[in-house]
Protein backbone atom coordinates (compact mmCIF):
# COMPACT_ATOMS: atom_id res chain seq x y z
CA UNK A 1 0.00 0.00 0.00
CA UNK A 2 1.18 3.68 -0.72
CA UNK A 3 0.08 6.58 1.17
CA UNK A 4 1.27 10.47 1.38
CA UNK A 5 1.86 11.55 5.02
CA UNK A 6 1.43 15.60 5.24
CA UNK A 7 3.64 16.82 7.89
CA UNK A 8 3.00 20.11 9.41
CA UNK A 9 5.45 21.70 11.73
CA UNK A 10 3.46 23.15 14.83
CA UNK A 11 6.74 24.93 16.65
CA UNK A 12 9.68 25.38 14.29
CA UNK A 13 12.25 27.43 16.08
CA UNK A 14 12.50 24.41 18.55
CA UNK A 15 13.67 22.04 15.62
CA UNK A 16 17.37 22.60 15.75
CA UNK A 17 18.37 20.36 18.80
CA UNK A 18 16.64 17.27 16.81
CA UNK A 19 17.24 17.67 13.56
CA UNK A 20 20.70 15.56 13.70
CA UNK A 21 18.31 12.63 15.08
CA UNK A 22 15.37 13.61 12.59
CA UNK A 23 17.99 12.63 10.20
CA UNK A 24 19.17 10.02 11.02
CA UNK A 25 15.81 8.03 11.77
CA UNK A 26 14.93 9.23 8.11
CA UNK A 27 17.87 7.43 6.53
CA UNK A 28 16.50 4.37 8.68
CA UNK A 29 13.19 4.73 7.23
CA UNK A 30 14.55 5.27 3.95
CA UNK A 31 16.35 2.12 4.20
CA UNK A 32 13.81 0.22 6.10
CA UNK A 33 11.63 1.00 2.14
CA UNK A 34 8.89 2.77 4.73
CA UNK A 35 9.88 6.42 3.59
CA UNK A 36 10.43 6.63 -0.39
CA UNK A 37 10.36 10.00 -0.88
CA UNK A 38 10.62 12.76 1.63
CA UNK A 39 10.14 16.70 -0.13
CA UNK A 40 10.11 20.05 1.64
CA UNK A 41 6.83 21.98 1.64
CA UNK A 42 7.04 25.16 -1.09
CA UNK A 43 5.55 27.58 1.21
CA UNK A 44 5.22 27.22 4.92
CA UNK A 45 7.37 24.88 7.11
CA UNK A 46 6.65 21.38 6.64
CA UNK A 47 6.68 18.37 4.59
CA UNK A 48 5.31 16.27 2.50
CA UNK A 49 5.99 12.26 2.32
CA UNK A 50 5.81 9.21 0.26
CA UNK A 51 5.23 5.89 2.23
CA UNK A 52 4.80 2.27 1.36
CA UNK A 53 3.91 -0.43 4.39
CA UNK A 54 1.66 -3.51 4.46
CA UNK A 55 -1.44 -0.56 6.12
CA UNK A 56 -1.86 3.12 7.10
CA UNK A 57 -1.64 1.50 10.73
CA UNK A 58 1.77 0.20 10.13
CA UNK A 59 2.93 3.23 8.83
CA UNK A 60 2.00 5.55 11.35
CA UNK A 61 4.02 3.40 14.21
CA UNK A 62 6.89 3.31 11.64
CA UNK A 63 6.46 7.46 11.83
CA UNK A 64 6.39 7.96 15.02
CA UNK A 65 10.12 7.17 15.67
CA UNK A 66 10.52 10.28 14.14
CA UNK A 67 12.17 12.99 16.73
CA UNK A 68 10.06 15.77 15.42
CA UNK A 69 7.00 13.70 15.78
CA UNK A 70 7.99 12.40 19.10
CA UNK A 71 8.67 15.90 20.94
CA UNK A 72 5.25 17.14 19.45
CA UNK A 73 7.10 19.47 17.03
CA UNK A 74 5.37 17.90 13.88
CA UNK A 75 1.89 16.28 13.16
CA UNK A 76 1.43 14.19 9.81
CA UNK A 77 -1.72 13.31 8.25
CA UNK A 78 -2.03 10.18 6.16
CA UNK A 79 -3.97 9.73 2.90
CA UNK A 80 -4.03 6.14 1.26
CA UNK A 81 -3.12 6.66 -2.63
CA UNK A 82 -3.06 4.24 -5.46
CA UNK A 83 -1.20 4.81 -9.05
CA UNK A 84 -3.27 5.26 -11.84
Amino acid sequence: MIAIARGSITEPDRLGPFIDAEMRVVGQLKDEGVMKAIYRRAVGPGVVIILEGKNVDAMRERMSALPFVLEGLMTLEYEEVYEI
